[in-house]
């Protein structure tokens, strides 16, 4: 059992009999009456969303996971396979399941995963991916307001807003929890 003054970003809770996941937290304090932890939870199960309120002095039940760092292989269809560097297993994981389908997928990144009773139930991306640039058009000469930007298309396939000196074959890192354009490597 935890308190809900543990709860945390990530953490995995039994509530109303299913696993979920705590997406968002939110600490409140008054100056009268007691605390309490605004929290956005995900249904492992079913997929949503919704918000719930503990109050100081509650415990949930935190449910015992395994987390592993994956690397991406390769999709098919509509399953992405990932495999474990140190032992070489490989699992197959639906595209729905991971956050921003396959915008953020990239051979030579790792990811970490949570499983609950051998399954995956949460897929977390790394904070920031470096990414080529595959498409964009040319600046033309008076384009160049105050924060200007384009459109550019990933090599992942993500379209995201990028200043007007980037080109195409530069490459980028991008904030995946936002899905924005972060800085030049």
């Amino acid at each position: 059992m935890a308190g809900t003054f543990e709860l945390r970003r990530g953490m995995i809770i039994e509530f109303n009999g299913e696993p979920h996941i705590i997406v968002e937290k939110e600490f409140r304090s008054s100056g009268k009456g007691s605390s309490l932890n605004r929290c956005r939870l995900k249904s492992i199960r079913s997929g949503k969303f919704f918000d719930q309120v503990f109050k100081a002095g509650e415990k949930v039940e935190e449910l015992e996971v395994d987390t592993r760092t994956m690397q991406y292989v390769y999709i098919d269809g509509t399953e992405a396979y990932f495999m474990d560097p140190e032992t070489f297993d490989q699992i197959s994981l639906s595209v729905d399941n991971i956050p921003g389908g396959t915008d953020f997928l990239h051979t030579e990144s790792k990811y970490i995963m949570t499983f609950y009773e051998g399954k995956v139930i949460y897929v977390q991306l790394p904070q920031k991916m470096t990414l080529q640039v595959t498409d964009t058009y040319d600046v033309v000469k008076g384009d160049t307001a105050t924060n200007a930007s384009k459109e550019a298309t990933l090599e992942t396939g993500v379209k995201v807003q990028v200043p007007l000196f980037i080109k195409k074959g530069d490459v980028i890192i991008i904030n995946t929890e936002t899905g924005t354009y972060f800085s030049k490597a």
